[in-house]
């Protein structure tokens, strides 16, 4: 949760950055989470398998973030796309009352 405090700090000074280390962010959680890494719709599958509700959340974050690497978002898109980069987080750390991908149902 800290490093995820200091991403959102970042957004002040540096909407951009921020984003790019949000999305960086969720991929690490991701990834230590079991979740396959190669390719963002398969990613995107996997993910809506035990969080249907965040799924949307992860696309649109995905989708901010390709448009601002086209130069195509505004800030208001990389706050959006924040806000859902942390629901995303959120959920995969359990912080939502959604259980984890790997833990084992008593």
């Amino acid at each position: 949760m800290q490093q995820w405090a200091f991403v959102q700090r970042k957004f002040v000074d540096d909407p951009k950055g921020a984003v790019n280390e949000a999305d960086r962010l969720v991929t690490d959680v991701m990834n230590a989470r079991g979740y396959p890494m190669s390719e963002f719709n398969q990613r995107a599958d996997d993910i809506s398998v035990n969080y249907p509700d965040a799924v949307g959340n992860y696309r649109t974050a995905h989708e901010i973030v390709l448009r601002h690497g086209r130069g195509q978002s505004s800030t208001e898109d990389l706050r959006k796309a924040m806000v859902h980069f942390r629901s995303l987080f959120d959920e995969l750390l359990g912080k939502a009352g959604v259980p984890q991908k790997n833990k084992e149902v008593a």
